[in-house]
């Protein structure tokens, strides 16, 4: 047994040619529709970009990761504090009554 069979859910990104996509996704993943080696280099169009093929199910499924700059991060944990929380929830209840 190879060491590529240790893992059985698989994650392809951008590949550079068709054959890496069934080296990556196992045989016949790429005329099942995981056309890795066609993800855009461009990243305001295709970061993040990848085809999985889990386990349970041969056929590969295209999925898409977000990013949250840091920056978001910092304004995300200073709008969601305790007080922030309890703001919404007063603003839940009047909208309900």
């Amino acid at each position: 047994m190879s060491i590529r069979n240790l893992f059985t859910d698989r994650i392809a990104m951008r590949l550079d040619e068709p054959e890496q996509v069934d080296m990556v996704l196992g045989d016949g993943a790429r005329d099942r529709g995981a056309a890795a080696d066609l993800i855009s280099s461009d990243p305001a169009t295709a970061a993040g970009v990848a085809f999985v093929r889990l386990e349970t199910d041969p056929d590969p499924v295209r999925v898409r990761a977000a990013w949250v700059a840091d920056c978001d991060i910092k304004a995300m944990a200073a709008t969601c504090t305790p007080e922030a929380a309890q703001e919404l929830a007063a603003i839940d209840v009047g909208a309900a009554i």
